[in-house]
């Protein structure tokens, strides 16, 4: 941060990880840039005197840069209380804070802007620029802030910081490259990966290392390494490096238990049925059909659950996926429901795509499958979440060999954790034809893995308070 800050460079380009201190950074330069407009006569009247955007990619992200001014800027740089106004210059429903001029300038405007909306990013003359998060910028945003910076007798000056962006060819990495690349000393690019933030703590550093067990490979250098990405451009990844030689089945293998993921059809989209070893979290059969009528589809996940003796399913209850899952319930199958919503859908695809990363699932060459697996796509939405898309017009595989995967046993365990180990409890199918009759599964569950990750943490726990000389 010192070496970025005392850069004469006019365009800095940060690529500084996740809670690395981005804002902060930005926060100071402008304030910089403030200070030294004050001592600045312009050769013409200027109004405002000093002008400055933080552009953000929506509102809510921006919300704590808000914060941040409100909280830093200093008390002299700012408009005394009245008996009638308490704002201090921050006005919170125009997201903008005027700030006192000197002997040769008048005040000045620090304006909060979002790019969700380009269009109202109109064309003025900025002493400072600050883009945040700017891997979810769009393209055309970027092309109505660059203009901003080339204004007479504005500093234009600018930091434009954020995270690699997951598309190598997204115009912040070409910015930052171009930055790098510069020898006229306009632009300097800057990266801060978190082995190198000298300000984070030793726990704060293991907290970051320790959330490579749930992210993605990819994702985690992205987010803390500040690496580019460079895959295969699908949101799943290296989807054919989980491709098996080994076919699906025609019956169950003994001794092997199975789970089923069930995606169930829209008004124009089939029905798939996928079934999974969960031990060894291979995908066993699967079977896709459309245009077919629920009483038809019904029997047919009947017979197929029957056949391999499934003992969980889990199953799209969305809309029309509803009725069938009644009907599925009440026929005492052991079958639970998964309301599809942007959010539940992202994590369960990135817990598939956790699993086709680590090498944790097997599948066999389904082509039509790959296909779909591969075509995934993840869309910024403009309030900051993402969505997933089928880039091949259809999901159906993805989601139910998704939804099969959740219900595998994690692998960390394995095999070697089913071993000896015995049924919580059997039960039997409670009669539905009573009120308030509920289906529990017929099958017993078994639960060994969770007795052994609970052993595994208890162990890793009496280690701690060992080292630390509580427990001798």
């Amino acid at each position: 941060a010192i070496a970025a800050h005392a850069s004469r460079a006019k365009r800095k380009v940060a690529w500084i990880h996740r809670r690395g201190g981005k804002g902060w950074f930005a926060l100071h330069e402008g304030l910089a840039a403030f200070q030294q407009c004050l001592m600045r006569a312009p050769d013409e009247e200027l109004v405002p005197g000093f002008h400055a955007w933080t552009v953000a990619p929506a509102f809510p992200q921006a919300r704590q840069s808000e914060n941040e001014l409100e909280a830093f800027i200093p008390s002299w740089a700012r408009p005394s209380e009245t008996a009638w106004d308490r704002s201090r210059g921050h006005s919170k429903a125009e997201h903008t804070f005027t700030l006192l001029g000197s002997a040769l300038r008048r005040e000045g405007l620090w304006e909060i802007k979002s790019a969700d909306a380009p269009e109202a990013l109109q064309t003025v003359g900025l002493d400072f620029l600050h883009v945040q998060e700017c891997q979810d910028i769009e393209e055309e945003a970027f092309a109505k802030l660059e203009p901003t910076l080339d204004s007479p007798n504005r500093l234009g000056l600018s930091v434009w910081e954020g995270i690699p962006p997951d598309d190598p060819n997204h115009w912040f990495s070409r910015l930052f490259h171009s930055a790098m690349e510069d020898r006229s000393g306009y632009s300097q690019a800057f990266r801060l990966p978190y082995t190198e933030n000298k300000d984070l703590s030793p726990a704060v550093k293991r907290q970051i290392e320790a959330r490579q067990e749930v992210m993605l490979e990819r994702e985690w250098r992205r987010m803390y390494m500040v690496e580019l990405a460079m895959g295969s451009g699908s949101f799943l990844g290296a989807v054919d490096s989980c491709i098996s030689p080994l076919p699906v089945l025609k019956e169950p293998e003994k001794e092997h238990r199975y789970v089923m993921g069930i995606d169930v059809a829209k008004k124009v989209d089939f029905t798939v049925i996928t079934i999974m070893d969960a031990c060894h979290r291979r995908l066993a059969w699967e079977r896709r059909f459309g245009n077919m009528d629920w009483v038809v589809q019904e029997e047919a996940i009947k017979e197929a659950a029957a056949l391999f003796r499934v003992s969980r399913i889990k199953m799209d209850s969305t809309g029309v996926g509803d009725p069938l899952f009644d009907r599925l319930r009440y026929a005492g199958l052991p079958v639970q429901p998964f309301l599809f919503t942007n959010e539940s859908k992202y994590q369960l695809l990135t817990s598939l795509a956790v699993g086709i990363e680590k090498r944790h699932i097997s599948y066999p060459a389904i082509p039509l499958m790959l296909r779909e697996l591969k075509a995934l796509r993840a869309v910024k939405l403009p309030g900051g979440g993402s969505r997933i898309e089928a880039g091949a017009g259809h999901d159906d595989y993805a989601m139910s060999l998704a939804l099969a995967f959740s219900l595998c046993d994690p692998a960390e365990y394995g095999a070697e954790a089913w071993k000896g180990m015995k049924a919580v409890r059997k039960m039997e199918a409670i009669d539905t034809t009573r009120p308030g009759g509920i289906v529990v599964a017929r099958n017993p569950v078994l639960s060994g893995w969770r007795e052994a990750r609970a052993e595994k943490l208890r162990e890793e726990r009496i280690k701690e308070l060992e080292l630390a000389g509580i427990l001798t």
